[in-house]
């Protein structure tokens, strides 16, 4: 048995090289740097992973690819080729026994067909590429559980990925992806899908089917509602919808029990609520019969004012701070009360009140007795964050 010092020398002895040229890393299967050992015979006859990133490559190098002598492209399960030059790559048809593939950060307009050979590959990683679409033959990838392919040119959901029934994380943000298929929704194993960052104008009904969702990420998108069927992602605990159109929430997104982190800031939703109120302020009228309906008994009012002055009384509305005993007539401040929905996160309430002093005491939220001021107090502040930060 050859030991790994001994399959360094053979890449050497390959590529030509130098004892101190730079060569490429193999590690073992738990990812940590073969170590050298003293006799040999004692470790593997083969590594778990090549790692040619970072070597302003072009195309992989032939020596990597031929079985020549003891050397076999069979013995990698991890690939790594980040951060090159690559266009193509269609040499990876020889890796047949990789289960984790890096792609990232190169120059790749397509994928090649021949990945379809990669019949055992569990984790892909392609982002920051110049990819448009990827090839058909993927969809014989079936054992593929993360594929991750942001940052690219996609201009419509790569459908090969609705064949990988295994497939727990898709991650395709920063696309031009305009609308998502409805067959979305038979990827049931799916754990986290993130599609920030396209033209998303909605989303189909049929993502209430992945019931393992935990992590859902559609900000940075044209996305005016969400359909109802969200409410029925009961394991979601994130849901990201920041930067969108949005104006209504589906009334059962209060089911979501596990959601943990929501955030709306940049919708309309709360724009409209947060950004653009304006106090006009009341008239002497409105200050006097507020000033009446406090101090004075409503019997002795009768007594003093006109029937038309009375009226105005009336029509008094009382403001909804409990804490407050004030009245308020045309002029009232228009203040956000955010809504603590299952005590993990908020959507905001519009309220009215009679003066801006009320909107520091009005209670942000409804607590139960047994928490504590502080407990409530530092709740709201991580509600805010989320929200709106």
């Amino acid at each position: 048995m050859w030991s790994r010092v001994q399959y360094v020398n053979i890449f050497s002895m390959f590529a030509g090289q130098k004892s101190n040229d730079k060569r490429p890393e193999v590690y073992d299967s738990d990812h940590s740097l073969g170590e050298e050992h003293d006799e040999p015979g004692t470790s593997n006859s083969y590594f778990s992973e090549l790692n040619l990133q970072e070597l302003d490559l072009d195309v992989i190098p032939e020596r990597y690819v031929q079985e020549q002598g003891l050397y076999t492209p069979l013995n990698f399960t991890a690939l790594n080729l980040s951060k090159n030059r690559l266009l193509c790559a269609r040499e990876i048809r020889a890796f047949k026994n990789v289960t984790f593939l890096d792609l990232s950060n190169n120059q790749l307009v397509e994928l090649p067909k021949e990945i379809s050979a990669l019949r055992s590959i569990r984790t892909l990683i392609a982002r920051n590429n110049l990819l448009e679409e990827l090839p058909g033959t993927m969809a014989a990838l079936v054992e593929m559980e993360s594929l991750n392919l942001a940052g690219n040119r996609l201009t419509a959901f790569p459908t090969p990925c609705l064949n990988m029934p295994r497939l727990r994380q898709l991650q395709l943000g920063a696309n031009e992806i305009p609308e998502i298929p409805h067959g979305i929704g038979s990827l049931v194993s799916l754990e986290l899908l993130y599609l920030g960052g396209n033209r998303l104008v909605e989303i189909p009904a049929t993502i209430g089917l992945l019931g393992l969702l935990s992590n859902l990420n559609l900000s940075d998108n044209l996305l005016e509602s969400l359909p109802s069927t969200v409410a029925e992602l009961q394991e979601l605990e994130i849901l990201s919808l920041h930067n969108n159109r949005i104006r209504t929430l589906p009334t059962g997104i209060v089911k979501l029990r596990n959601l943990a982190q929501l955030t709306l800031r940049g919708n309309p939703l709360v724009a409209q609520f947060v950004s653009n109120f304006q106090l006009e302020p009341p008239k002497l009228k409105e200050l006097a019969g507020r000033a009446l309906q406090r101090k004075l008994e409503r019997w002795r009012l009768r007594e003093i004012l006109p029937r038309e002055l009375i009226e105005y009384l009336k029509s008094a509305n009382q403001c909804v701070n409990p804490k407050c005993k004030g009245v308020y007539f045309e002029a009232c401040v228009e203040h956000v009360k955010f809504v603590d929905f299952c005590g993990k996160y908020r959507v905001p309430l519009l309220e009215f009140l009679c003066s801006p002093r009320c909107s520091s005491s009005a209670p942000a939220c409804v607590t139960s007795s047994s928490d504590t001021e502080d407990e409530g107090e530092e709740r709201e502040k991580m509600m805010r964050k989320v929200l709106l930060g």
